[in-house]
């Protein structure tokens, strides 16, 4: 495990703290059409500087993000954003419902090596890093953090995360879609250390945030070069991601099914779809409930194809387990890498890197749209006629997940969704200084 260190915080001042609720995302009543724009929210909400160059600082042909770092230092003259006067550790608790999740949010050091203890399990899309980089430059803050699962061999985080009394946190809040989110600060150099000394042989496994890690070490490259190159040795703020440590046994940490969306298809791919009873057994079903319960069942790889006026379900055939043999064996077990293997990568060579879908092809590249957990929304969508496909996939557990990531290997695109996601705008890094 990376070096953990212990910050200074920025975040709301208790000037604005009664509106925190609104200040952090997601409060945000209708998305913008415009994926830089802002929408509308409350004056000092954190999206003001995570979205785009739009608001009343804003000055024509100059880098992206300046007008962000132009607001962000008059909202900490205004002491609307503070700083914390002592470096702590900061624990992150996130309920709803009956679910309660928390995490311990710290800086960890960044590695450019190959000793690789920071660790993606799954590939990426899109432009969201080079974003995420101008963001870095041009404000030195990191404004959101890094979810990652951790091990926790040992269960000293976990005991220290336990330790904790609700009605005693420090920052709380309800957001806009009815999550509870709450803060403690811990100074105690004891407890410090004694997680450091716990942690120092674990590797911190991505789960939300994979583009906020790969932006983070662009910036680190940068900024040694900006001081003389590799030759550089003096520890610097760069040299370190905010991210939130959660033990992989947590019951709270939660992995939601990442469903595949083509609005439309040509004629190349719907071949393929016409084609699949080669690989799987093909079954059509009147009802939801019975494509439901079909996913629920463990035994051997199980997806739903859902078409106009048709739900269909697939299993694999045993025969086609020969297929997989590209595939690192680890993966062999991951419904997302045998669906990509089989399904999803001849069809989009034959939809194309934007295809006919207008689905996601414009933030991800990719003609499918991700992140759609709702199978009965997906689901109407395509009855309806909205939509000419969707692939249900039923997600994979944090354990597994983690053992694919420990083995060197990664998973296809979007093939997680962990829910919820840390909110923006409730703990904040400055990259300046520690």
């Amino acid at each position: 495990m990376p070096l953990i260190r212990p910050f200074r915080a920025l975040h709301y001042g208790s000037n604005v703290q009664p509106l925190l609720g609104e200040l952090v995302t997601p409060a945000i009543r209708g998305e913008p059409l415009d994926r830089r724009e802002v929408g509308d929210v409350h004056e000092f909400n954190i999206r003001r500087l995570v979205r785009g160059d739009f608001g009343p600082l804003a000055r024509p042909n100059e880098p992206s993000f300046s007008h962000a770092a132009r607001l962000l230092q008059r909202w900490k003259e205004q002491g609307i954003i503070v700083r914390d006067p002592r470096p702590a550790l900061y624990v992150y608790e996130q309920q709803w419902g009956n679910a309660r999740r928390r995490g311990l949010v710290t800086l960890v050091r960044l590695d450019q090596g190959e000793d690789q203890y920071i660790r993606a399990h799954e590939e990426t899309l899109g432009g969201a890093t080079d974003a995420l980089l101008a963001q870095l430059k041009a404000t030195s803050t990191q404004l959101s953090m890094t979810m990652a699962m951790i091990q926790d061999r040992q269960g000293v985080l976990a005991e220290f995360l336990n330790g904790f009394d609700a009605d005693r946190a420090g920052l709380v809040t309800l957001d806009g879609m009815g999550m509870h989110s709450r803060v403690w600060r811990d100074e105690d150099p004891a407890a410090h250390l004694r997680l450091v000394q716990a942690l120092e042989d674990e590797v911190a496994v991505v789960a939300d945030g994979h583009h906020r890690h790969l932006a983070a070490l662009a910036y680190q490259q940068w900024v040694r070069d900006q001081q003389g190159g590799p030759g550089r040795r003096r520890e610097h703020s760069c040299d370190y991601i905010m991210m939130m440590l959660v033990p992989v046994q947590s019951q709270g940490l939660s992995c939601q099914p990442t469903h595949r969306v083509c609005e439309k298809l040509n004629q190349g791919a719907a071949m393929i779809v016409e084609q699949l009873d080669r690989h799987f057994e093909l079954e059509d079903v009147e009802s939801e409930q019975e494509l439901l319960s079909f996913l629920g069942q463990r035994q051997g790889h199980r997806f739903a194809l859902i078409r106009p006026g048709r739900r269909t379900t697939m299993l694999l055939k045993p025969a086609a387990l020969q297929l997989l043999s590209q595939l690192e064996p680890v993966l062999h077990s991951v419904d997302a890498a045998v669906l990509e293997q089989l399904v999803l990568g001849p069809m989009d060579e034959a939809l194309g890197k934007a295809s006919d879908s207008i689905s996601d092809a414009s933030a991800s590249g990719s003609p499918w749209a991700h992140n759609r957990s709702s199978a009965a929304e997906v689901s109407a969508q395509v009855l309806s006629g909205r939509a000419d496909l969707a692939i249900l996939v039923r997600p994979p557990p944090p354990d597994k997940i983690m053992e694919v990531a420990l083995s060197g290997a990664v998973m296809p695109a979007k093939s997680t969704n962990f829910y919820p996601k840390p909110i923006k705008g409730l703990l904040m890094s400055s990259m300046r200084s520690f």
